[in-house]
């Protein structure tokens, strides 16, 4: 199998520690791509042009970072616990990480088009989501699933993009989640690239 990512792409990283985590590292093999580059065997895999892309070893392709991850469980035996709690706190993560990209696609932007009201907007957005998963989190009993680990990605993912939130006052439950996971080999192999 291939997995087509960005290293900098959240969604990717998700895929990239599952992989790992569930010891499919001599079965997939990376390949990076940059999306806005229109890299033509993106493309031809994922004609949305985006990653992850799980390309299967007879060309069938599999997109979006939760159907991956189901897949890469099932591949392995289906060895992380997955009820309906952990789909809703893999929802929720997936929602945080969609607003965090959504705000940094916005401050990339020039100057001159950015806008100001969806910069704000996706903020507010972001921070009642963290929030919201303070206090899933403290309630959780199972840190080693699909749900905690997009969460910590997506944490993790606004430490590199948006450093400035302080996401972590006043929420003790999602430091200790995101340090468990920091803790782990599979994160530590798979940071986005400083500078980038």
């Amino acid at each position: 199998m291939k997995l087509i990512i960005s290293t900098t792409s959240p969604y990717s990283r998700k895929c990239r520690v599952m992989v790992r985590e569930l010891g499919l590292d001599g079965q997939v093999e990376e390949i990076e791509s940059h999306p806005f580059d229109d890299d033509p065997e993106l493309l031809a895999a994922n004609p949305l042009g985006r990653v992850p892309c799980l390309v299967l070893d007879d060309g069938q392709a599999y997109t979006e970072s939760a159907l991956i991850a189901d897949y890469l469980c099932e591949q392995a035996g289906d060895p992380w616990p997955r009820d309906w709690n952990d789909r809703r706190l893999e929802a929720l993560g997936n929602g945080l990480l969609d607003l965090t990209v959504a705000r940094r696609v916005e401050m990339v932007r020039d100057e001159g088009i950015q806008s100001d009201y969806w910069i704000g907007r996706r903020e507010r957005g972001i921070m009642r989501a963290i929030d919201e998963l303070e206090m899933a989190v403290g309630a959780l009993d199972t840190p080693l699933a699909q749900g905690p680990l997009t969460m910590a990605v997506a944490l993790s993912y606004m430490d590199f993009r948006y450093p400035e939130s302080q996401w972590r006052a006043g929420r003790p439950h999602l430091k200790s989640l995101l340090e468990a996971w920091e803790a782990r080999p599979s994160f530590k192999a798979t940071p986005p690239p400083v500078g980038a």
